[in-house]
């Protein structure tokens, strides 16, 4: 889409929309795809450890 402006004002209201759209799809990606840390705790595991 291309956005034309008035007066500055609305031209950088553009710009912090732009930059906020882009800051929002890129925390949907890293929220999507990005490493999650699952930590194991002794509660949770089924069996023993055979090292201890």
């Amino acid at each position: 889409m291309i956005e034309t402006a008035a007066n500055a004002r609305i031209q950088q209201a553009y710009r912090d929309a732009h930059e906020a759209r882009g800051a929002a799809f890129v925390g949907f990606f890293k929220a999507l795809f990005g490493a999650k840390s699952v930590p194991l705790d002794p509660m949770v595991l089924t069996e023993p450890s055979r090292c201890a």
